[in-house]
């Protein structure tokens, strides 16, 4: 259902993109079969993109988006119905659909994603960091060469996460989302 769509600065479809010249196909769609993607960003080191989505009661996801590829809501995944509690699809995993790479069933609320880029934190580099709307912190996931995570840890902020950004001068940001909303810089301990 949902779609992630790939355009040129000019608004043109590029011609490498997964559907051009099927017929009956949006020539501007990347990528299909998501839910309600919060969080995106650009990982300059793998050359990928990757997105974060909420699930309906559980089953909030990390992708990495490929071209052409289907995520399958609503026709897999790991989120139950808000009313009944019952599974929304019949199967978690299927041939044809991309898996996720982490699905959190305690729901999150994923928000803002970002992929720490560059040398002011040399142990945060290459790692992805997931805000948490329900979660109330944000997600730090250690990545191998494939994209998988190898461990993940919480930083707790105490409010919703609503945005995580790496700022000009390579120190990661927070915004949280509150009536008194704070901008936050992260680093490690020690540091």
């Amino acid at each position: 259902m949902g779609k992630v769509i790939r355009l040129r600065e000019d608004g043109s479809i590029p011609p490498d993109n997964p559907f051009v010249g099927r017929k009956g196909a949006n020539a501007a769609v990347w990528s299909l079969g998501h839910r309600n993607i919060q969080g995106m960003t650009y990982d300059a080191v793998r050359r990928s993109v990757w997105a974060t989505e909420h699930g309906s009661r559980g089953g909030d996801e990390l992708n990495l988006l490929s071209p052409g590829i289907n995520y399958g809501w609503p026709i897999v995944s790991h989120s139950r119905e808000y009313d009944s509690g019952r599974s929304v699809a019949p199967t978690s995993s299927s041939p044809g659909f991309a898996d996720p790479r982490r699905v959190w069933m305690a729901t999150i609320a994923p928000s803002g994603l970002a992929v720490m880029q560059g040398d002011r934190v040399p142990q945060w580099r290459g790692n992805l960091f997931a805000g948490g709307l329900v979660a109330r912190s944000v997600r730090r996931l250690q990545l191998n060469e494939s994209g998988d995570v190898i461990a993940e840890s919480i930083i707790p902020i105490g409010e919703r996460v609503r945005d995580v950004r790496q700022g000009p001068d390579g120190d990661l940001y927070v915004l949280t989302d509150a009536p008194q909303g704070r901008l936050l810089r992260l680093r490690p301990a020690g540091t």
